[in-house]
């Protein structure tokens, strides 16, 4: 601030005190006109009104220029053709002729000047006022510049912006260890043999484009990994940018594929132990009758005789050995409402599409199931699609999922508006003749149902068709 920045800001402050010695300056400078009658000295008016004036409105300039403006002109040396010794004529019924002239002069310059200096002080604050809220400004930057760069070196996200010519221009500490960059900074470096896709994405793109990719991606010691991409162009005032956020999906995909691999066997256990169920069941059948064949000494039976015979010890084998197989099977427990949820995410585009409206009324506070996740999350999946076959060609298309305790059990049902079960005694058989939307898919969901101690049954409402699946609680699994 300057020494006229400072005088303005001390008069403002100090209002009281610098109009109380304004007004004595007044009294100090009208009194010297008095007593020195032939000579003016009205312009020292102007201190008072140029010490005052930063800390006065307009109404108050006004009315001292005018009292000053009064003052000078009835201590005019002029004033002294009327007579007055002293030459200080008050009345301005007794000044001489351009005597208002010369007052309305004086009174101009002198609110002039006091709207001068007030217009200076008003300037320097709303300078004061425009630097202040700028520091504001420049401060809230500086947060938002901080708390953004803080976010972004602690994401455990890898960040990246690549400029016009495919350099790296940004990155944060999850980058650098992505990419194995410890050691040295990535900024300015060649994304290319990392991540080609991201070049690919920044000469290629026409207009602003947000998307998602995954692809493969190199780090610096020549590791793979899976990476997923989340980018994004934009324009500079040098051309085209890009901004990047990555995520190391190589553990994922081993969880998704172990996972995977764990649920296909767990299926293909249960599926083996229930067609080794049938198979013992056909089997135990044929022997039986292959027994009441038998007749005469063995060695006196036609040779093929004797190979059906073989035939179907070989089968009772087989069925056996498959259940072993499905009977080796680890206790497990499942969170319901998460696999509902689930259920739900994967069936709720489908069902929109077809056009079916879908209500979930799930209780709150659900126990775990004993059930694998993803074999009840596929035994779910099942039933939904097959209530979804059912529906297509249904007038009224409604699907209504309920999820509650009854009793000791834990009980889903799956109810649709479709046409309902015509023979419900067939539903569970395996390799029906024609059959839809009912038969061996069905008969899976029930085998997957009840490998783990639950069951599935069909229910006849008044209208469509209802499932009802049952699981045991896990703390039933605890207290036997």
């Amino acid at each position: 601030m300057t020494r006229l920045d400072h005088s303005l800001a001390f008069a403002e402050s100090h209002r009281t005190a610098l109009s109380c010695a304004a007004a004595l300056l007044i009294a100090v400078v009208a009194w010297l006109d008095w007593l020195i009658p032939n000579t003016s000295v009205g312009y020292l008016y102007l201190i008072p009104i140029l010490l005052s004036a930063a800390g006065l409105n307009t109404y108050q300039i006004l009315l001292m220029a005018l009292l000053c403006g009064w003052l000078r002109e009835a201590a005019d040396p002029l004033q002294g053709e009327v007579g007055y010794q002293a030459a200080f004529v008050l009345n301005p019924a007794h000044w001489v002729a351009g005597s208002w002239p010369r007052f309305i002069v004086a009174a101009s310059g002198f609110a002039t000047t006091g709207f001068f200096v007030g217009e200076l002080n008003r300037r320097r604050r709303l300078l004061l006022a425009h630097l202040d809220e700028r520091e504001k400004q420049m401060k809230l930057l500086k947060d938002a510049e901080l708390k953004v760069h803080t976010l972004i070196e602690t994401s455990p996200l890898a960040i990246l912006t690549l400029d016009h010519s495919g350099q790296v221009a940004l990155a944060n500490e999850s980058a650098r260890q992505l990419l194995a960059f410890e050691d040295e900074p990535l900024q300015g470096q060649d994304v290319t043999p990392y991540l080609p896709i991201l070049s690919r994405m920044l000469h290629h793109s026409g207009s602003n484009m947000r998307t998602n990719v995954e692809c493969r991606g190199h780090r610096r010691n020549g590791d793979v990994f899976l990476a997923h991409v989340w980018l994004s162009t934009y324009r500079t005032s040098q051309g085209a940018a890009l901004a990047a956020v990555v995520w190391d999906a190589s553990e994922n995909l081993r969880d998704r594929e172990g996972a995977g691999l764990d649920a296909m066997m767990a299926t293909s256990r249960v599926l083996i132990g229930a067609m080794s169920h049938e198979i013992r069941n056909l089997a135990a059948a044929a022997a039986s009758a292959y027994s009441g064949l038998a007749g005469g000494a063995p060695e006196a039976r036609p040779e093929q005789y004797q190979a059906l015979g073989s035939l179907i010890q070989g089968l009772e084998k087989i069925a056996s050995t498959g259940l072993r197989i499905a009977s080796s099977r680890e206790t497990v427990v499942a969170d319901l409402g998460t696999v509902l949820d689930e259920t739900r995410i994967l069936l709720d585009p489908a069902l929109r599409e077809a056009g079916i409206q879908s209500h979930w009324e799930v209780r709150p506070g659900l126990p775990l199931v004993q059930a694998d996740h993803h074999a009840l999350l596929q035994a779910f999946i099942n039933l939904a699609r097959n209530s979804l076959s059912a529906l297509e060609n249904s007038q009224r298309k409604e699907m209504r999922i309920v999820a509650g305790m009854e009793r000791d059990l834990v009980v889903v049902r799956f109810h649709d508006t479709g046409p309902g079960v015509a023979h419900p005694e067939e539903l569970f058989q395996p390799f029906q003749p024609g059959a839809q939307s009912v038969g061996l898919g069905l008969y899976v969901t029930r085998a997957i149902l009840r490998s783990h101690g639950g069951g599935l049954r069909y229910e006849a409402p008044e209208t469509g068709s209802c499932f009802a699946v049952e699981l045991w609680p896990a703390e039933s699994a605890a207290q036997e």
